[in-house]
């Protein structure tokens, strides 16, 4: 009897687990790509991002302004082919990898998006 006990709370243990298991996945994978959907373009918002070329390796989750230069930041957006500046890496971390051509993030590998930076009031 202690042993079918013991193998019914093991059963539930583990049921449990695997559980909790997913919903961490799927926590951490919507932590990589922080996304915001668009009233009427369609458009994402990835992250904010200085519009200087030279400080593109500056990303916020927020809007706000550079550190660097005091610039407003602005928010880079997945869109659509016709409207895109750069094809990028849709991770916030790899904000800085900007490519003409489609292709992989030279970082993570995922596939690159085509993206254009907008000022808050344009979307």
């Amino acid at each position: 009897m202690r042993l079918t006990n013991l193998l019914f709370l093991l059963a539930v243990l583990f049921f449990f687990a695997c559980g909790q298991k997913e919903e961490h996945k799927a926590e951490s994978h919507e932590s990589h790509e922080m996304t915001e959907q668009t009233a009427d373009t369609g458009e994402k918002t990835v992250y904010y991002t200085c519009p200087m070329e030279s400080h593109k390796h500056i990303h916020a989750k927020e809007a706000g302004k550079c550190p660097e230069c005091g610039m407003a930041m602005v928010a880079s957006v997945v869109t659509s082919a016709e409207k895109m500046e750069f094809y990028g890496c849709p991770m916030e971390a790899h904000s800085h990898v900007r490519k003409e051509e489609a292709g992989k993030c030279d970082e993570c590998g995922m596939m690159l998006k085509p993206m254009r930076l907008v000022k808050d009031e344009q979307m």
